[in-house]
């Protein structure tokens, strides 16, 4: 590794699933190599600008529009902010230099790719998903390199010549976390077991719904925190609201100590985002997985539960038969099992890795 300044680029955003693991990596980057300089473009109303700051990476926000598969008006708008992206783009990449961009999926990337692609500058993709996103798919032919987790994923990117299969890509709080200090950031009591509930950042309005009606049967054994995120209904706002028990912890979004909330956990139901996956099986969690109706999630899901390293329920079948469900997968459960596996598909190592395939491409130039 050379000692010359290392400048990288990421651009992604729109919700925390693709940036946390970018930001991991400028971690890693960061703490391997102390002349490295980083810059962020992302969106203009997503969550990752306050992520992106918190990480002290400066942060600026490019147009960003979305190619539709469905009747939408804004689908004779985007267009314009797709080239105002590309033009805006272009100029930043003018003005940084970097030696190597990084992006993990979301639309915000796409005209970023092309601008580099332009300027003959590294793109690498980061596919953590098993099922590639469209926005990846139109960055693939001005691309230099793809990450990915699973094999199957490789096939998705035939014109990437360069493909480097890596483990989990997360920060290093995951790796430090500590379940006492979870009892004391959040008031637990240090002996019941903990649920953790999460939807995202922005939250899960039908999983929200779905959950409420079993947590009177989960506080008999567990205590639970709820991560609802920000979004509600007004309904479930007052029935949330209503609801009252010393060991119920209902929690909108986490900034700090999310690691050590996990480190804390039992078991964890949650979406099938391959961002918090690979969080839980470094830390080895049994896990519950509710992917998102229609999504690439549920392929995530399924291929997870293939290796029998997650229990699957759908949202449908928690708001129907939630009971039912959840006394036969307490009856069935083995404590700690399925952590491991998750752990065995989806190894450790995956940011140094990352890190190091970084440092090969900016060596080069």
């Amino acid at each position: 590794m050379s000692d010359k300044t290392v400048r990288v680029l990421f651009t992604g955003g729109g919700s925390g699933g693709p940036t946390i693991p970018l930001l991991a990596l400028a971690q890693e980057i960061r703490g391997l190599k102390k002349n490295s300089e980083f810059l962020f473009l992302g969106s203009k109303f997503g969550p990752e600008r306050k992520m992106v700051e918190q990480a002290e990476i400066p942060f600026s926000t490019i147009p960003s529009g979305k190619l539709r598969r469905y009747w939408n008006w804004r689908n004779f708008i985007d267009p314009l902010y797709i080239l105002g992206g590309g033009i805006t783009g272009l100029i930043y990449l003018l003005r940084f230099r970097p030696q190597v961009i990084v992006s993990a999926g979301s639309f915000v990337s796409v005209p970023v790719a092309y601008a580099a692609w332009l300027l003959r500058i590294p793109h690498v993709i980061m596919q953590m998903d098993l099922r590639s996103g469209l926005a990846n798919r139109l960055m693939a032919p001005v691309s230099s390199a793809l990450v990915f987790y699973f094999d199957s994923t490789a096939s998705q990117f035939p014109s990437i010549s360069l493909k480097r299969k890596i483990g989990p890509v997360v920060r290093q709080e995951i790796y430090s976390a500590s379940a006492k200090r979870a009892n004391e950031r959040f008031g637990l009591h240090p002996e019941r077991p903990l649920i953790l509930i999460t939807g995202g950042g922005q939250g899960a309005v039908g999983l929200n719904q779905a959950i409420f009606p079993l947590l009177k049967h989960w506080l008999v054994d567990f205590q639970v925190v709820h991560l609802t995120g920000t979004k509600w209904n007004n309904s479930l706002e007052q029935e949330s609201s209503a609801f009252s028990h010393p060991d119920y912890h209902q929690i909108e979004t986490i900034h700090e100590g999310m690691g050590d909330l996990l480190s804390r956990s039992e078991i964890v139901l949650t979406r099938a985002g391959m961002g918090i996956l690979g969080e839980l099986a470094v830390l080895q969690k049994d896990t519950v997985l509710i992917p998102l109706p229609g999504t690439h999630q549920e392929d995530n899901a399924l291929i997870i539960k293939k290796y029998k390293a997650a229990e699957i329920v759908s949202q449908v079948d928690l708001a129907s038969t939630g009971l039912e469900w959840w006394n036969s997968f307490l009856e069935k459960r083995v404590p700690g099992e399925m952590g491991k596996r998750l752990h065995e598909i989806l190894q450790d190592g995956g940011t140094n890795d990352f890190a190091q395939l970084v440092f090969e491409i900016t060596d080069e130039r």
